[in-house]
């Protein structure tokens, strides 16, 4: 008799233990596979990839532009990759358009008698940005408050000259001319220099400063701004 209920009991207890360890080893897996999910997607995963929007204009450092006529848009493509919690790499791919406005033409030769009416250089631009981010307080799945600190290679590879004066009353090319230039030898098709970016969530503000020369040496123009600087709105 107590060998028997000896038996039961050990049975019983056999039986328990089996279940509660297979109770917990199928949690255990749930558990660890929703978390895979929520840190290998979204704005704050290890590797993430957007597109953005650009609309800028130009710090004047000179008399020789209007800065309210002047102007920068276009759209990019970036990928980042998480380090840490701190620090991400990464480097963006960007089309842009910019404009300068002429303002200061004294020193242009136009037709004898002739007035300027306007005159701007604008460039058609691919760039490519690599830079480190530092990431600022804890965000959960966005991205959250950062810094971004780099540099950037462009390739100006539309380059276009463009001004339009009003002849004299009675020459024979009538009241107004206008000029369009495509090909200068003395404007240089590559630039470099260092960018910054500062950003919350969708949003983020950018500056660059161009280090190198747009010209060469010519007789027309000064050195144009070296500094850009406006929005990028992000869409992911």
């Amino acid at each position: 008799m107590q060998s028997n209920l000896l038996s039961l009991i050990l049975v019983f207890l056999m039986s328990f233990i089996s279940s509660v360890g297979f109770a917990q080893k199928q949690i255990i897996h749930q558990n660890l596979k929703q978390d895979t999910l929520k840190v290998n997607r979204g704005p704050n995963s290890r590797k993430f990839t957007h597109a953005y929007i650009i609309v800028g204009g130009v710090v004047p450092d000179s008399k020789i532009v209007d800065p309210t006529l002047c102007h920068e848009f276009g759209f990019g493509w970036l990928k980042k990759r998480k380090l840490s919690n701190t620090i991400s790499l990464g480097f963006d791919f960007a089309l842009s358009y910019r404009n300068y406005r002429i303002k200061d033409t004294s020193y242009y030769a136009l037709p004898p008698g002739s007035t300027l009416i306007k005159e701007r250089l604008y460039t058609r631009n691919l760039q490519l940005k690599p830079w480190f981010r530092i990431n600022i307080g804890k965000h959960g799945n966005t991205l959250g408050k950062y810094i971004d600190l780099g540099a950037y290679g462009e390739w100006s590879f539309a380059r276009t000259h463009y001004y339009k004066f009003e002849n004299p009353k009675g020459t024979p090319e009538g009241v107004k001319g206008e000029y369009l230039l495509k090909k200068h030898d003395w404007f240089l098709p590559f630039n470099y220099g260092a960018m910054l970016r500062i950003g919350s969530n969708k949003w983020s503000f950018y500056g660059m400063y161009r280090v190198s020369d747009m010209f060469k040496d010519n007789i027309f123009f000064k050195e144009m701004p070296r500094i850009t600087v406006g929005i990028n709105y992000a869409i992911y």
